[in-house]
């Protein structure tokens, strides 16, 4: 099973110098529901693959603007936790981000994360076949890490952390020649190591 990845977000809105935790997690949401951010993004053919979407609009317009020939499946696991923090205090905006960042990656935001990625992740083996799955960084980084345990490889287009438009490739490691550095799907051999390989897996 292949699965391709495209990550949407919501451009980002103009933040105040200070707001609540409440008004932060408020806009960062709504965020979602805005325009897509999709400068220099790669269309992708569905070729009979399932499209799967997350419910917010930013991620239909992704959908819309760069699968073609495939109706995208509403999928509520991926959408993007709603950031739990909560607080009617003023405070400087950088410590807002802080805060929603630690919450996303040590408290309750990252187990719910994890969790809805498993799901997810269950159903797609279920089904089997090659998807296109439209979601957003956190969800997308949850779900990379569920599947690398079950022993997927990925092939991204970027570096460091997942932002929008990246878009990722997930195959099962033994899909791949694993030989060298390039580590080459055996469907598609780059090197001398991976068509040797490519050609005693296929004898």
């Amino acid at each position: 099973m292949r699965i391709w990845i495209i990550c949407s977000g919501g451009k980002r809105a103009r933040l105040p110098g200070r707001c609540t935790l409440s008004e932060y997690a408020a806009l960062r949401q709504g965020e979602l529901d805005g325009e897509a951010m999709l400068d220099g993004a790669a269309a992708v053919a569905a070729n009979g693959r399932k499209l799967y979407v997350s419910p917010r609009a930013c991620a239909a317009e992704t959908a819309a603007r760069l699968v073609t020939g495939a109706e995208g499946v509403i999928e509520p696991l991926l959408d993007e936790p709603e950031p739990a923090v909560r607080g009617d205090r003023a405070l400087p905006t950088w410590l807002c981000r802080l805060t929603a960042w630690l919450y996303g990656i040590l408290g309750a935001g990252k187990k719910e994360c994890r969790d809805r990625a498993a799901m997810f992740a269950d159903r797609l083996e279920s089904e089997g076949g090659n998807a296109i799955i439209i979601s957003h960084p956190r969800t997308i980084a949850a779900l990379i890490d569920v599947l690398r345990v079950r022993g997927y490889c990925v092939q991204r287009t970027g570096i460091g952390r997942i932002k929008p438009p990246e878009q990722m490739l997930l195959s099962m490691r033994d899909e791949h020649c694993g030989g060298c550095a390039h580590n080459c799907l055996l469907s598609n051999p780059g090197c001398n190591i991976g068509r040797d390989k490519a050609a005693r897996h296929s004898a």
